[in-house]
């Protein structure tokens, strides 16, 4: 879509340029850091091994590199799309810088609340667990009607305040960039290496590199944390609650 987009278009009023203050760029840049690592981070994986058929490690490599692989391509192929057609001024949600055809745009942003559906049963199923635990009534089956209304009634007051939330921050990208940096770059990024190194005896040249790799990683979530901040800060001087943006 963005490529037959980009081919209507007026290439001459398309600017690759950075565009802004020096500080503004740097920030941006920052802030992309954290944004790349809560794209690429997922906090699951172990607990997906621990149920992937034997032998458990080949196999779960052989997913991850595909489905690695698989996510790779894709965000590269709307990244490098996305920045031909609209250049600097791409939103970050590249849907909403495509003018049409209406039905498209709505099926893309259907499919955006599919994914986000499966993802919240992902990433909020350790809060149901707890919640669970205080509440259900385990003398009785999980179907039993009070089993069931409660955990209908959790799971959708849940998703209720958390969109809400997400409705009333504009600027909810900033929070994405905060949260792959202060989340997944140390969970899927530095803590998984150190967990490596002192499990394993290595040669000094591999113990060498994985720090290299830690402290890599760690520059990386520190600058992200930086720019998240910064444009949270910035932005809350600007937007206001439940802005339509």
């Amino acid at each position: 879509m963005s490529i037959i987009t980009g081919r209507g278009m007026d290439r001459s009023a398309v600017s690759y340029g950075l565009e802004g203050d020096r500080q503004a760029v740097l920030m941006s840049a920052f802030a992309a850091l954290g944004t790349i690592a809560f794209s690429f981070g997922d906090t699951v994986l172990p607990e997906v091994q621990a149920t992937v058929k034997a032998p458990s490690q080949r196999n779960m490599y052989k997913g991850v590199s595909l489905a690695y692989g698989v996510i790779t391509i894709t965000y590269l192929a709307v990244a490098v799309t996305g920045y031909w057609a609209f250049g600097y001024a791409v939103n970050p949600f590249v849907v909403y810088s495509l003018p049409g055809p209406q039905w498209a745009v709505t099926l893309a942003l259907l499919l955006a609340v599919v994914q986000i559906m499966g993802c919240y049963q992902i990433y909020t199923r350790p809060t149901y667990e707890c919640i669970e635990l205080l509440l259900a009534r385990h003398q009785e089956g999980p179907l039993s009607p009070w089993n069931a209304s409660m955990r209908l009634l959790i799971t959708s007051v849940y998703m209720l305040v958390v969109t809400t939330i997400c409705c009333m921050i504009p600027f909810f990208i900033d929070f994405v960039a905060l949260v792959g940096a202060l989340g997944f770059t140390p969970l899927d990024f530095i803590l998984p290496v150190l967990l490596f190194m002192a499990a394993r005896k290595t040669p000094l040249w591999w113990r060498l590199i994985n720090c290299f790799l830690a402290a890599a990683y760690t520059v990386v979530g520190v600058l992200g944390c930086v720019g998240a901040f910064y444009f949270i800060i910035d932005h809350a001087r600007t937007y206001k609650l439940f802005a339509d943006l």
